[in-house]
């Protein structure tokens, strides 16, 4: 699969939407180490620390639509493999649904943003690799690195060669697990059933905002099968979250 890395650049997906990346052949994917302008979920921005924190888009084959709500989550679990790649050993972070990836404390390690685009997905992803985090830039204020959460990460990520190995190792993941998604089957399930063990919104209790900014407790339960929130209120009964902000009220224990 081709990789090409940019010194700089505003928004790894941004480019991917212009000349020569709108009409090349998809799947491929763009990196880089300086990101200026990334892009979060709901319009806010997501930035990376120059050199030290990894952004990537990878642009796939339109899917079809029964399972598109699986590809966000699909890109966590490619993160996971990278990392278990990448550094064996070193401890993993964890899944919050639908796109954050954080430390076991709870800190924000890297966050996904998918979107349709011309005939294609285009999965972006940015992660903390290295360094300190400027906890007064905004979105970096509950932010941790690789390096922080395991000493064998700062190892394998000392240089920008490094670092720009583990971007084609999360590439390549990201890519066999959306095949495995494009296939359906057993493999799916399986999928399926790795990112329900890995998440720690499943079975905790949450705090739902919805995106009329109505607040409200509930139960997560599980992840349906085209990749809604399951979740349990009193007053709502069991429904399907997808499009909501939810944040953990109490951790599930692990």
């Amino acid at each position: 699969m081709r990789i090409d890395y940019v010194d700089s650049c505003t928004s790894t997906l941004d480019i991917l939407t212009e000349p020569p990346y709108d009409t090349l052949e998809a799947p491929f994917a763009l990196m880089t180490l300086d990101q200026r302008a990334g892009h979060g979920r709901q319009g806010r921005r997501w930035q990376n620390r120059p050199g030290e924190s990894l952004a990537l888009t990878l642009a796939w084959p339109l899917p079809s639509p029964e399972r598109r709500g699986w590809y966000p989550l699909a890109v966590a679990l490619a993160v996971l493999d990278a990392c278990a790649e990448a550094a064996p050993g070193a401890a993993l972070p964890r899944v919050k649904w639908p796109n954050d990836i954080l430390s076991p404390s709870g800190e924000k390690i890297a966050g996904i943003l998918v979107r349709l685009d011309r005939g294609r997905l285009l999965a972006g992803v940015g992660v903390n690799l290295v360094g300190e985090i400027e906890r007064g830039r905004e979105g970096l204020e509950k932010a941790q690195t690789l390096e922080s959460m395991d000493a064998l990460y700062g190892g394998v990520l000392a240089d920008a060669d490094g670092r720009c190995e583990f971007g084609a190792v999360l590439a390549r993941n990201i890519a066999r697990i959306f095949a495995l998604v494009d296939h359906g089957g057993e493999d799916f399930r399986h999928l399926q059933r790795r990112y329900a063990v890995n998440c720690l919104t499943v079975g905790s209790s949450v705090v739902v905002t919805t995106p009329t900014g109505a607040t409200y407790s509930a139960r997560a339960l599980g992840i349906d099968p085209v990749g809604r929130l399951l979740v349990h209120n009193a007053d709502r009964g069991h429904h399907a979250l997808d499009a909501a902000d939810v944040h953990l009220a109490r951790p599930k224990q692990v």
